[in-house]
């Protein structure tokens, strides 16, 4: 039998000899996983939907009613910068009364009580981010104090606060959960291999006197740990990712999930709509690694440790 194959086979019997404390590392390894996963892709859609509605978060100049169309065109061509405005785009009363026919076509009765006369026409104003947003604000008001023709400006800055609001807090609850039960994983690791070495430290010693190499001593407990964190992190990931398309495809039909279409749509995240044989073996792949590092990293701090 080659080195190799003994690092293997040694690291195999290390596993088996302690099960039920190789199952509890696993089963610990595979919440912490599971949650710091779920907290993470939390995050993640957070900073999507803020970066999603902050793009489309807009300043509305209404106009009164009688304004040139070639007076509202100037102002528009006055008012644009480029390194702050995504689109700038001019409804005329027309337009108006297309949209609001369109928001109200199930009502016939309101229909047929508006005119474009009726309606202001108006400059529809895009910021390429909330800081974007404040300034372009700013500015407007400032024409507004000078330029009787604006009729009143609207904007739905607080929707956009009150989104950044909700996902600061999330990161931040994120990384202290993540980090807590982060390090109950690497100790519970940690103290797994720690057991282990002290179990096997009269084999230890006559490794030792034959002449086997630090490295060949070490390596089958780096490995345990790396293996508890592999199955740790692939168990994570499919007790997410499977369930989550099972509810996806339970809920086809729904209003809830016309709602999640919608949303996972407006985001480009449509490969969660449906398994995706792309995103899912990189879904893996990310939990594998990122779990084998954890147990490696915690293995060799216990090898450091105890094993002299």
């Amino acid at each position: 039998m080659n080195k190799t194959s003994k690092v293997f086979d040694t690291t195999k019997k290390n596993v088996r000899r302690n099960r039920w404390l190789s199952f509890a590392t696993i089963f610990v390894s595979t919440i912490v996983l599971s949650i710091t996963s779920f907290f993470i892709s939390a995050a993640i859609l957070s900073r999507v939907a803020v970066k999603y509605y902050e793009q489309r978060s807009q300043v509305i100049i209404f106009f009164q009613k009688d304004t040139p169309e070639s007076e509202i065109l100037t102002l528009r061509d006055k008012i644009y910068d480029p390194t702050l405005i995504a689109d700038i785009k001019y409804v005329s009363q027309e337009d108006a009364l297309s949209i609001y026919r369109e928001d109200f076509a199930d009502n016939p009765d309101l229909i047929s009580t508006v005119t474009a006369d009726s309606l202001p026409p108006s400059l529809e104003i895009r910021a390429y981010d909330i800081d974007g947003l404040l300034q372009v604000i700013t500015n407007v008001n400032q024409e507004k104090d000078v330029n009787p023709s604006i009729d009143e400006i609207m904007y739905f800055k607080d929707v956009v606060d009150n989104l950044k609001s909700l996902s600061r807090i999330i990161n931040v609850g994120a990384i202290v959960l993540i980090s807590g039960l982060l390090v109950i994983s690497f100790f519970l690791i940690r103290i797994t291999i720690g057991f282990n070495i002290n179990a096997h430290k009269d084999e230890i010693q006559i490794m030792n006197l034959v002449g086997s190499t630090n490295s060949f001593i070490k390596t089958p407990f780096i490995l345990e740990g790396a293996f508890y964190g592999l199955v740790g992190g692939f168990l994570a990931a499919t007790l997410i990712i499977i369930p989550w398309y099972i509810v996806v495809a339970y809920t086809q039909g729904t209003d809830f999930a016309s709602w999640l279409n919608q949303m996972l749509s407006d985001f480009n995240l449509n490969f969660l709509r449906t398994p995706n044989i792309a995103f899912i073996p990189i879904y893996y792949i990310i939990h594998l690694v990122f779990g084998s590092l954890l147990g490696v990293v915690s293995s060799f701090s216990a090898v450091k440790r105890y094993l002299k």
